[in-house]
């Protein structure tokens, strides 16, 4: 396949269902029952969690994986509320302009 035919990787907010190329989200990686970390680069090894980079995604992610049904849903277990931390601290600091 020649290189200009080469197709940008699709993805899917989990919050919103909303799709598109890789580099317009914001990918939470990790793996189950060992943690998860905020990966703004989408180079950290392990699972991939993708949310638009809007406040409506962010903060309802956020909010979701705070209560234990959220977080069971990817196996955070009491991490998922730390991480829902880092998370809202970052979208408050992330330079939007």
């Amino acid at each position: 396949m020649p290189r200009g035919d080469r197709r940008l990787p699709r993805r899917t907010c989990v919050h919103c269902g909303n799709v598109g190329d890789k580099a317009s989200f914001l990918r939470i990686a990790g793996r189950p029952e060992t943690g998860w970390e905020m990966d703004p680069k989408g180079r950290k090894p392990g699972r991939g969690i993708y949310l638009c980079r809007s406040a409506a995604c962010v903060e309802g992610f956020a909010r979701r994986i705070r209560t234990p049904k959220g977080a069971s849903r990817w196996k955070m277990g009491p991490s998922g509320a730390a991480l829902a931390d880092r998370l809202a601290s970052w979208w408050v600091s992330e330079d939007r302009s």
